[in-house]
């Protein structure tokens, strides 16, 4: 299915992004570490000198290794942290979500905008060959990202001081740093999928964010709406178990991410089975779900329709109907902060005018808009 000639086209698109990834990815694993270890050695020192302000007898203060202070169990020392409190969850992911859009956007937008599409439909290879190799150099480039970095980031951890920390959590470590690989993946393919949808570079990337917040933010408008016109308690509970559920973590790698508590991970064996269970399997399924959806609507997309906002004439209405719902309930809710109480006329009223605004964006936006881009 891979085809060598696809993979250097696609190549010369993205090799500076693609290696600038690598690089920041090691960066972003190392750096982040070196700092928590400097805070480390600040809130070690100053329990040190002032330990009676902590709670640690003045007569124990010998006794403090530095040990004693990631041990939950510990009698004379108070607890800072874990080898949870060293990953560096959210730069990485970061880096992941700002490279996932950069080099998805390169791979599908911008060659709509230099009309490149029109060469590479020509060539002897069907869509799907092509939407496989811009998969494939996406993906690549994470997992590089994510094995050089987190070598680096192990290798400085084991040679430092607090290399105790690695003790009986090498192997959660590990799937940890093979999980965030994987929400950079899912980031990856969201953002190839939205290229599906985008005639151009802007607007794929102004739907991969829409993809990314919609799951969880179509929940919320629906639970602030409900909270309004209902007085329901199940249904307002059921919508928060929602955020945790098995189905949000499955549609939305954002979703997925929040349920990441690396604490909880690490401390709690129960918490540990669940994320080997459910949310490792989610984001598996995630990835295969948005590439093969991915490739399904990229074989389909109007090739005529290259540079519009939208690909996809005949799906303009369902999005026009989402996008008044959704910017509808959102005014909504903002108009019943007007008072102390949640106030059902008052969310009507912001209702209504948001839909009529919402209606003529997204008739703007989705119509004039979309042949303006296209001419």
């Amino acid at each position: 299915m891979l085809s060598k000639v696809l993979l250097k086209k696609d190549w010369k698109q993205v090799s500076l992004l693609w290696m600038l990834l690598v690089f920041l990815g090691v960066v972003a694993f190392t750096v982040p570490v070196w700092t928590q270890f400097e805070q480390f050695d600040e809130q070690i020192k100053d329990a040190r000198a002032n330990s009676v302000d902590y709670g640690i007898p003045f007569e124990e203060r010998d006794r403090l290794t530095v040990e004693s202070f990631f041990d939950l169990d510990s009698s004379i020392a108070y607890y800072i942290g874990d080898i949870g409190s060293v990953i560096p969850l959210g730069p990485v992911v970061f880096l992941f979500v700002v490279f996932s859009a950069l080099m998805a956007t390169s791979l599908i937008g911008a060659e709509r905008n230099s009309q490149m599409s029109d060469f590479s439909m020509s060539l002897p290879f069907t869509r799907t060959q092509q939407y496989i190799s811009k998969w494939v150099l996406g993906a690549s480039g994470i997992i590089m990202a994510t094995l050089l970095g987190s070598i680096a980031m192990f290798a400085l951890i084991a040679t430092s001081r607090y290399s105790f920390l690695l003790e009986g959590t090498v192997l959660k470590s590990v799937v940890i740093v093979l999980y965030i690989a994987l929400i950079g993946i899912s980031l990856f393919s969201l953002a190839l999928w939205m290229g599906s949808f985008g005639g151009e570079s802007i607007s794929q990337a102004a739907w991969s964010f829409v993809a990314l917040i919609f799951p969880l933010g179509i929940i919320a408008l629906i639970q602030g709406s409900a909270y309004v016109l209902t007085s329901l308690e199940g249904l307002s509970a059921w919508l928060d178990a929602q955020y945790n559920g098995v189905f949000i973590q499955v549609v939305s790698p954002l979703g997925n991410l929040a349920n990441l508590t690396l604490y909880e991970f690490i401390q709690s064996d129960q918490e540990w089975q669940d994320f080997i269970s459910i949310s490792i399997p989610s984001s598996i399924v995630f990835i295969a779900l948005s590439f093969w959806l991915g490739a399904w609507m990229y074989n389909r997309a109007p090739q005529e329709n290259n540079g519009r906002f939208f690909m996809f004439n005949n799906w303009l209405w369902l999005v026009h109907i989402i996008i008044v719902g959704c910017i509808a309930m959102f005014t909504g809710i903002v108009f019943t902060t007007f008072t102390y109480e949640a106030n059902s006329v008052l969310y009507m009223i912001g209702f209504l005018i948001g839909a009529f605004l919402a209606h003529l964006l997204a008739k703007r936006l989705l119509y004039r808009f979309n042949l303006r881009l296209k001419s």
